[in-house]
């Protein structure tokens, strides 16, 4: 999987956080003050705690932003979360069916 680190770690216990380099052409693809909701709201995986994962897929886990979800991965062993989705909630629809084909 490509990605790019966009938040270092600050603190002792915290995660870093990566884009794939789908999730960043997804989040440049949105206006700029969406795309600054969902950034603000991506720099809060440092710290926070996960709410849910997929049903089929329990290593999966999702972000809730308004109309738009953000998939992700965690490595606990690096501390690191890995954004590899962002999009609107049909695009997340259709992303997610297409991983169980």
């Amino acid at each position: 999987m490509n990605y790019r680190r966009v938040l270092m770690l600050s603190k002792e216990g915290e995660y870093g956080i990566f884009l794939t380099d789908e999730a960043i052409a997804s989040l440049n693809k949105l206006d700029k003050a969406e795309r600054e909701r969902v950034k603000k709201r991506l720099s809060a995986l440092c710290t926070l705690r996960p709410a849910r994962t997929l049903k089929k897929h329990p290593d999966v886990w999702v972000l809730e932003i308004g109309d738009y979800r953000a998939l992700y991965l965690i490595d606990e062993a690096k501390k690191t979360r890995t954004v590899f989705f962002i999009g609107n909630h049909k695009e997340y629809e259709k992303r997610y069916l297409s991983m169980f084909r």
